[in-house]
């Protein structure tokens, strides 16, 4: 039981989220420059706003590639031209929670159109990726879903109404309301 529900509650588990990296472009320079700002950042000392960028030299261009274009769009094994690629790869593994109501208030889409609308923000995708899985019957009442390695995002639904009895004046704009431009930039 989950508030005021009856629900069923699953653990998924094998979720793996592979981060893949190229780096063939960066110098070991630029390398070692991107990891001091990360691990800066992440000690709290800044983002690197407002310093002042050097101008660097180039890397050399790329070996020119001896294939034609019929070769290349006939080759059994994929083609690079350019550079070799490097690539960084990092695997995470996470475990995720839903608990589903058969006898919830409102059906699984309206929450998936909510969803859509609160999409912008980056993290609500993944939250919304796994909602809009193919679920057991129900809706998902609680679902816990991890978003970055350390933080879990956790959606709750332990009381909910529905009112069909809302008064108009409720949803008027008050005139001595003013919007602020920079509240929500992308929309």
């Amino acid at each position: 039981k989950i508030g005021l529900f009856d629900a069923d509650v699953y653990d998924v588990h094998g979720l793996t989220v592979v981060t893949r990296k190229r780096r063939e472009h960066l110098s070991d320079d630029d390398i070692q420059r991107n990891k001091a700002l990360v691990d800066g950042f992440t000690k709290g000392h800044g983002n690197g706003i407002g310093e002042t960028l050097e101008r660097r030299q180039s890397l050399l261009p790329p070996r020119t590639a001896n294939v034609t274009f019929i070769e290349y769009l006939t080759v059994e094994d994929q083609c690079y031209f350019g550079r070799p690629m490097i690539v960084k790869e990092d695997k995470r593994h996470f475990k995720a929670a839903v608990a589903l109501c058969d006898k919830f208030p409102i059906a699984i889409h309206m929450l998936l159109d909510l969803l859509e609308v609160i999409a912008p923000f980056r993290h609500f995708n993944k939250l919304r990726e796994f909602v809009d899985l193919r679920l057991p019957p129900g809706f998902p009442i609680k679902a816990e879903v991890p978003v970055l390695p350390t933080i879990t995002a956790q959606a709750t639904f332990q009381d909910f109404v529905v009112k069909d009895d809302i008064p108009a004046h409720l949803f008027l704009i008050p005139r001595e309301y003013k919007e602020d431009p920079s509240r929500f930039p992308d929309i």
